[in-house]
């Protein structure tokens, strides 16, 4: 796994949003590099003991929000669009 969220349960924010925000981070800071494949949702669910659907929900929060992009049939890849720090 190239990068490891450490995710608070007894957070008020939701999971999907913990990875979200710490995915997104990762990408803006260039920790995670343009045309990086993020872990596929089942493997990053069975590797952080959560649902598929909160892997799910983070990486379509991304691909929304022009972070990452979808392959067909290969995955999650980021994108070369540079962004701000919000």
């Amino acid at each position: 796994m190239k990068f490891t969220p450490l995710l608070n349960r007894k957070d008020d924010m939701p999971l999907y949003q913990q990875l979200y925000e710490y995915i997104k981070k990762e990408i803006v800071s260039s920790r995670v590099e343009v045309n990086d494949k993020l872990p596929s949702i089942r493997s990053l669910a069975d590797y952080l003991n959560v649902s598929r659907n909160t892997v799910d929900v983070a990486y379509q929060q991304l691909l929304a929000e022009g972070y990452v992009e979808s392959r067909p049939k290969s995955g999650m890849y980021v994108t070369n669009t540079q962004f701000d720090l919000l």
